[in-house]
């Protein structure tokens, strides 16, 4: 590979960010997001459920780093990636770790990228339960309501709680939550998209408008469903 870069990737708690993880990025052992805005990326954002570092002969451009407060927008960098034959280049923009396109043997860059979306060794039992969810969940089955599917997590105010969001089209966000009890990560997702497969009038659910001027629950709501106290 004389000639190329050498590309390596790794998943790291987010210093700063309770429960947070950060994707660093090596090129020829430097890291790169801290010498850019100052943060990797969040795993989600980058790896799954799609991998976005995937490399075409189309040029990509994908988030790259973000504020160290965690916010893609208050800091910035991102990178456009293109394969060219048996190379792949990124060149780099906004907040630039280094004044240079670089180049990676498109083998090697290849079996990096795959080994590190394939890794799952970093995850928390929530990050787990949420990977399954938003790859199992039936979001064909939302859409005949209506909704989207938005997140998967743990209440932030309660981490025995499971809850997941979805859209219902700009106007309202519904949080579905299931408790851990004494699930896995597993025997969890599979639980919560059983029951987001039964559709809304199964669900217990909160609410939220996410415009001041949305009148009332949405249309959809269970006389059950509560609006969410944020």
């Amino acid at each position: 590979m004389s000639g190329y870069d050498v590309l390596r990737l790794a998943v790291t708690p987010a210093p700063d960010l309770p429960g947070g993880f950060q994707v660093e990025v090596y090129v020829n052992d430097d890291e790169m997001t801290s010498a850019g805005a100052g943060l990797g990326m969040d795993p989600r954002q980058i790896l799954t459920p799609v991998n976005r570092l995937e490399a075409a002969p189309e040029p990509r451009t994908t988030p790259f780093a973000r504020c160290d407060c965690g916010d893609y927008g208050c800091g910035v960098t991102d990178v456009t990636i293109t394969r060219d034959g048996d190379a792949v280049h990124w060149d780099w923009s906004v907040e630039l770790p280094i004044n240079r396109r670089v180049s990676f043997a498109a083998d090697q860059y290849d079996t990096e990228i795959t080994r590190m979306a394939a890794d799952n060794s970093w995850e928390t039992p929530e990050r787990t339960a949420a990977r399954l969810v938003e790859i199992q969940a039936d979001r064909a089955a939302l859409t005949t309501h209506g909704l989207s599917f938005s997140w998967a997590a743990n209440d932030h105010r309660d981490p025995a709680t499971f809850r997941v969001a979805v859209m219902l089209g700009s106007d309202y966000q519904i949080f579905v939550g299931t408790p851990w009890r004494d699930h896995t990560p597993e025997s969890l997702a599979a639980e919560v998209c059983e029951n987001l497969a039964q559709g809304p009038g199964r669900w217990r659910a909160t609410w939220h408008p996410v415009h001041s001027g949305v009148p009332g629950p949405p249309p959809i709501a269970r006389p059950s469903w509560r609006q969410e106290q944020v």
